[in-house]
């Protein structure tokens, strides 16, 4: 294969891998961002550093919902809290009980103090059961309208490459057979081989000689 055409076939097999890569990551968005929450299984991207190193700024956690009296210590869990009813995710240190409800004392991994304040069991989106690294990025890429136009033009624009240099990798191939086939008819006939001309009249005469004698011996 010519040097160029080696570089046109190792780019066309670069945009495949790409193509595959971006449709990948968009199902993969798909799945996270719209397919999960609908099965009952919340997903929230990680704004902070506190529950680091289990999960770190910009993962996305996956929740399972769980009912309060299922809760254990140990358990790292998203809660909604606040007037401003803004979600974070820690871990419970404590369980309690007042007044017949279940509270909670939360802490992240890497803080140093435990929340300054309890929670009510009640106030629990779910429980984490997975985390996903990095992939928040993407989550929030594709929650605004921009990111969606930009990841499916990225893909486009992969295929349509993909297109031209499958093109002229055939269009190379359709020039290498021409050429081939113009060689061959172009290439000169080798002569035959012809006895010499004294040869052919001894050759002959010899041969007129013996049908002579066959005949008069007849």
């Amino acid at each position: 294969m010519h040097p160029s055409n080696r570089t046109i076939r190792v780019l066309a097999d670069l945009v495949d891998i790409l193509v595959i890569a971006v449709i990948a990551i968009a199902l993969g968005g798909v799945v996270l961002g719209r397919v999960l929450p609908a099965l009952g299984h919340p997903v929230f991207v990680v704004g902070g550093p506190s529950m680091s190193p289990v999960m770190g700024l910009g993962d996305a956690i996956v929740l399972e919902q769980v009912e309060p009296a299922r809760l254990a210590v140990g358990d790292v869990v998203s809660l909604r809290t606040g007037p401003a009813r803004a979600v974070y995710t820690h871990r419970i240190i404590r369980i309690a009980e007042r007044d017949g409800q279940i509270w909670i004392e939360t802490k992240g991994d890497a803080n140093e103090l435990a929340d300054p304040s309890i929670s009510p069991a009640s106030a629990v989106i779910g429980r984490v059961s997975g985390v996903v690294p990095v992939v928040g990025y993407l989550l929030a890429l594709l929650s605004v309208p921009v990111g969606v136009v930009f990841v499916l033009a990225t893909g486009a624009l992969l295929i349509a490459l993909g297109w031209c240099l499958d093109g002229i990798e055939a269009d190379r191939r359709r020039v290498a057979y021409r050429a081939g086939v113009a060689a061959i008819v172009a290439a000169p006939v080798a002569p035959v081989a012809q006895e010499p001309t004294a040869q052919r009249s001894r050759t002959t005469g010899a041969a007129r000689r013996s049908g002579r004698t066959v005949r008069a011996r007849g």
